[in-house]
């Protein structure tokens, strides 16, 4: 909804930007420390399977240089913490996957606890995780989470030493070309992977032929998209490139409508690969971007 004030003094125009800014801003702030808090919780349930003495990958082994050399080179935080505590990597990991859960709850039900020292924290503790995490946190969620994450320090106000709600000031507009650019970077480089990457069935337009059947988690509802007939999966594959490649470059458009258009699109099209694959947390985070998106067209209308 476009707000308009007229021959309006400075102040009232401050205090409305300030609402329109802080607004948006608390909302992603919660979102994010929720979204932590489902990404640790998980991990930390995971940990005996998929890192223990006997688990898929025991992370002891990538810990203690068994690993390949490009693996051993980001153990760094874990073996610090390991080193510190005298403890096994195993329960360092599920110490660090603790400390986040509980770090990110606190964070998401105490407001003045929204601080930017805490998603400092936050980030840090997911990183070291991610670090060791091997092919199972090599998803393009994990990454957009730590993307976010960063994003998150860069918003938060500054104020972990008031144990009071505090009014802080609003940060810049700007700041919010960073989700946009997070967000066009998201789906632009998601489009051009699939050509680069010089797979025929993308380039032959028969990839989702395969797609269905081949995708890791997917719903039930992918037997049915994979009954789909040929000509229409083909049509879908062109869509992709269009949504993905086309459409994003329309967030940077000077026009409110292509912009609009471009963010329902890219909405619409998202939740329609959710009904058919499981996306882990990059739905909660695409959902989050998606809504700052739309709202940052809103600071574009308010003139001041």
């Amino acid at each position: 909804m476009k707000v308009t004030i007229p021959s309006s003094p400075p102040i009232l125009r401050g205090l409305v930007t300030m609402a329109l800014v802080l607004g948006p801003r608390k909302r992603f702030l919660w979102s994010l420390s929720v979204i932590y808090a489902i990404a640790f919780i998980s991990l930390y349930v995971q940990v005996p399977g998929l890192y223990g003495k006997d688990g898929v990958l025991p992370v002891w082994k990538l810990v203690s240089g068994a690993a390949d050399s490009r693996a051993a080179t980001s153990r760094s935080a874990l073996l610090s913490l390991t080193t510190l505590l005298s403890l096994s990597p195993e329960l360092c990991l599920e110490i660090a996957c603790l400390l986040g859960a509980c770090l990110a709850l606190s964070v998401a039900l105490a407001e003045p606890l929204r601080d930017c020292v805490m998603f400092l924290g936050l980030w840090f503790l997911y990183l070291m995780v991610h670090q060791v995490g091997q092919v199972f946190l090599y998803f393009q969620w994990d990454s957009l989470l730590l993307e976010a994450g960063w994003l998150a320090v860069l918003v938060a106000p500054l104020h972990i030493r008031k144990w009071r709600e505090v009014k802080a000031k609003p940060h810049d507009p700007s700041l919010f070309w960073l989700i946009r650019w997070l967000l066009f970077r998201l789906m632009f480089a998601s489009g051009v992977v699939k050509l680069t990457s010089r797979c025929p069935t993308w380039w032959g337009l028969s990839a989702l032929h395969y797609h269905y059947e081949s995708q890791c988690i997917p719903t039930p509802l992918a037997w049915f998209a994979h009954q789909l007939p040929s000509w229409f999966q083909q049509l879908c594959v062109v869509q992709t490139y269009v949504i993905e490649i086309a459409l994003p470059l329309l967030f940077f458009s000077p026009f409110r409508r292509h912009r609009l258009f471009a963010a329902y699109c890219q909405v619409c099209a998202y939740y329609l690969l959710v009904a058919h694959k499981t996306f882990s947390c990059q739905s909660l985070l695409f959902s989050m971007l998606g809504f700052l998106l739309k709202f940052y067209h809103c600071l574009l209308i308010y003139s001041v």
